[in-house]
């Protein structure tokens, strides 16, 4: 399948690769987005048969607080969020048809890695990447974000999606999780 330059340029934008490993998302990199407690963004990547996702979120909307860990309880909780982040497939549900399974996965946090000092100002956040690998390409139409249920304290995901038909902005929220391109 030949693809466009613009289509390449865009999925280069909207995804940085699974394995770089840039710098960990302090509150001043210009890239990042808003850290608005509730909120999270969802970037969304079709190429050929990989399917590429990056979630973006306060960690306050995942766990609960956005500091690091200063009790058994809230060590639990990071390591139960850990768990629950790794498991791509429970968080997303790409059209069923489609054949996608998760191949790889990445999560990012300052907080949730320790690193000294982190969330000390007050505002921890946590990426996590899925790459995903389908099977059936031309039947992936969409997904379900299944985030919601995961974590009650999402209200809010703002999705850019860029794909070979296109690029496209969602807004999914609790009662509107299914999204489709």
């Amino acid at each position: 399948m030949k693809r466009s330059a613009p289509l390449l340029l865009a999925l280069a934008l909207a995804m940085p690769a699974l394995a770089h490993d840039d710098h960990k998302h302090g509150h001043k990199h210009p890239h990042q987005h808003a850290h608005v407690h509730g909120q999270a963004e969802l970037k969304v990547a079709v190429d050929g048969g990989r399917l590429d996702l990056r979630l973006e979120s306060p960690l306050e909307a995942v766990l609960g607080f956005e500091h690091a860990p200063r009790n058994d309880k809230e060590r639990a909780a990071v390591a139960s969020l850990r768990k629950t982040l790794a498991v791509g497939e429970q968080l997303f549900a790409p059209t069923t048809a489609a054949g996608c399974k998760l191949a790889e996965t990445r999560v990012i946090s300052d907080v949730l890695d320790g690193k000294p000092g982190a969330g000390e100002d007050g505002h921890g956040d946590v990426v996590a990447e899925y790459r995903f690998a389908c099977a059936q390409p031309d039947k992936l139409t969409g997904l379900e974000a299944r985030l919601f249920s995961n974590f009650p304290k999402l209200r809010r995901l703002d999705v850019q999606v860029v794909s070979g038909k296109g690029q496209t902005a969602r807004r999914l929220t609790p009662r509107m999780r299914l999204l489709s391109w």
